[in-house]
């Protein structure tokens, strides 16, 4: 076989192992040395594939597709500063533990640190942020192509096993790089014919539930047992099905259970409000439970950290399926590597706690706090209401996504407890950034195949504008809530916001762009509403409708930092009035 049809082989193997393995969804970008792998991937009946002009925005919305399927995304650029755009999303997806492969096409061996056009040291260039690295040689038909497939086989199994993560493939072309149709009776193929006409992956995987240790499982107990007032956390969770195993857990035992919005229990209308309880320094003094036991991964705030910081907990355990370093306090005493569904499965059996805290009117009043001073229907719509009323919305038949920074605290802050069913949700909270959010969310809808309500800042939404580009198609359907409030609002509730003389120049990041015109440039519906009864209806009507639209929600950093004070305020005077145990 000539070179073209070795390199046009080579490539549909190494694609088709993939798909057999379970990665069959492709974020390709355009590139003229990546030709061999996107003309496989097209002509390949069973591969879907999305193209995206901007490297970035791909490898955020493989990111989005990982977090609703648990799958890699396969992303595929072309040599040069294309792989390099892929680095934040890389970084994100080996923060949080999620799956994704890169196929990064490069220049051959003799192009490289020639000065050759489009050549970059490409290899290890995620360096520790990926599961798995690994250098392919050029097609040439000294290389079994068994050992393709296995290579295939091995990243698929590399980044979702635990902890699951990236894993980077650099596959070197020589020109010429479009494909002819090769030879299936060569002899350098006769080693795979069975493979080829199967349909069956090379190499099976088996990768299950990792089952808790005898012994983990009865240091678990004997805290539960013995304890008088414990607490449950509930941080990140991947799995809806470990979400739930947790929830009813708490229910079972009557467990006070905090449930971070990154969990998917937090909107559960079995959930208190735990957030809200956290801004009481009164509250936290007076409630303090001898242990904790901690499911799942980080929170997004920090107030619960420093409140079981103040505690001091005999115990502090924390049951998660990575076995990664955690706790940035270094104060957990009991660590267990295992499935949260069937340790919450064990658990169900311990008995239950002698002094359990009912602080469910405490809670009443606060959340009537919240009602009175943000979200009644006729005052106008703010960043508090937004968060709140979204929440309320959403059901099982949609996505709910957040930015980070003040999106991700105000909706885990002041979202309503009112689902009656586990609602998919989603942030980029592995390194918290605010790039790439809209294409996160794409690929979260496409991932999810729901329409997903997203809630994000100006910035946020002006730092990832072209992937609007992506919302005009019908598998992103995203109904984004951007909350306009002329800059970077958080800065507002750090010391720095004292700095008068630098803040605004510096650090508030003042703007002035118009979301409507960037609706109509991207074609994409606008409303903007004034009122919380008018925001209502509009959401409601965008949530019914399943379709992509842009819905602002306009105000400024002075007055959403003053409404943060007045309903904090309230919330404390709700701990100080009302008995708590």
């Amino acid at each position: 076989m000539n070179h073209s049809q070795v390199t046009a082989l080579w490539s549909q193997c190494l694609v088709e192992e993939l798909i057999r393995q379970g990665a069959g969804f492709f974020c390709i970008s355009p590139g003229s040395r990546s030709t061999p792998l996107t003309i496989a991937i097209a002509r390949n009946p069973n591969a879907r594939f999305r193209l995206f002009p901007d490297e970035r925005s791909a490898g955020f919305y493989a990111l989005g597709y990982a977090r609703a399927t648990g799958m890699p995304a396969v992303l595929v650029c072309t040599s040069g500063t294309a792989v390099a755009n892929y680095f934040p999303a890389v970084v994100e997806a080996s923060a949080d533990a999620r799956p994704m492969i890169v196929l990064s096409a490069d220049r051959p061996f003799e192009l490289l640190e020639t000065g050759a056009n489009q050549t970059i040291r490409q290899q290890d260039i995620f360096g520790s942020y990926t599961r798995w690295s690994f250098q392919l040689p050029t097609p040439d038909m000294g290389t079994p192509l068994a050992s393709l497939l296995t290579t295939a086989g091995h990243a698929v199994r590399k980044s979702i096993a635990s902890p699951a993560g990236p894993v980077h493939l650099n596959v070197p072309f020589r020109e010429p790089l479009v494909p002819e149709t090769p030879d299936l009776d060569h002899p350098w193929v006769l080693p795979v014919r069975t493979w080829l006409e199967s349909g069956d992956s090379w190499t099976r995987f088996e990768i299950t539930d990792k089952s808790p240790s005898p012994e983990g499982l009865d240091a678990l107990m004997e805290i539960l047992e013995t304890s008088e007032n414990p607490l449950f956390v509930a941080g990140s969770i991947e799995r809806p099905e470990d979400a739930d195993a947790v929830e009813a857990l708490a229910l079972t035992l009557g467990v006070p259970l905090f449930a971070d919005l990154n969990s998917g229990i937090r909107i559960s209308r079995h959930c208190l409000p735990w957030q809200l309880a956290f801004q009481s320094e009164s509250f936290i003094e007076r409630f303090r439970p001898d242990a904790v036991i901690h499911f799942g991964g980080s929170l997004i705030g920090k107030q619960p950290g420093l409140a079981i910081r103040s505690w001091r907990p005999v115990h502090y355990a924390v049951v998660r399926e990575h076995p990664d370093r955690f706790g940035q306090d270094h104060n957990v005493t009991l660590t267990v590597e295992a499935s949260l569904s069937l340790v919450a499965d064990v658990l169900s059996g311990c008995r239950t706690p002698s002094k359990a805290i009912d602080a469910s009117g405490f809670f009443t009043a606060a959340s009537e706090a919240v009602e009175r001073e943000a979200c009644a229907p006729d005052l106008p719509v703010n960043e508090i209401s937004a968060a709140r009323i979204a929440s309320s919305l959403v059901d099982e038949r949609h996505g709910l996504f957040v930015s980070n920074s003040m999106p991700a605290r105000d909706m885990d802050s002041y979202a309503a407890p009112t689902a009656d069913t586990t609602v998919p949700t989603a942030l980029n909270r592995g390194v918290s950034g605010i790039d790439g959010i809209i294409s996160t969310a794409a690929g979260f809808s496409a991932g999810l195949d729901k329409p997903v309500v997203l809630l994000i800042g100006d910035i946020s939404f002006l730092h990832d504008l072209n992937a609007l580009s992506l919302l005009r198609h019908d598998w992103n359907r995203v109904i984004v809530v951007v909350l306009n409030n002329g800059g970077g609002g958080i800065f507002s509730f750090l010391p720095v916001s004292s700095q008068t003389d630098v803040f605004e120049q510096c650090f508030a990041t003042p703007q002035s762009f118009s979301v409507r015109s960037a609706a109509e440039t991207f074609g994409i519906g606008y409303t903007h509403p004034d009122t919380n009864r008018e925001f209502t209806d509009v959401l409601s009507r965008a949530i019914e409708e399943g379709a992509s639209t842009i819905i602002e929600v306009t105000g400024s950093r002075e007055e959403n930092l003053q409404l943060h004070q007045r309903i904090k305020e309230a919330i404390v005077a709700s701990a100080e009035l009302i008995p708590i145990g």
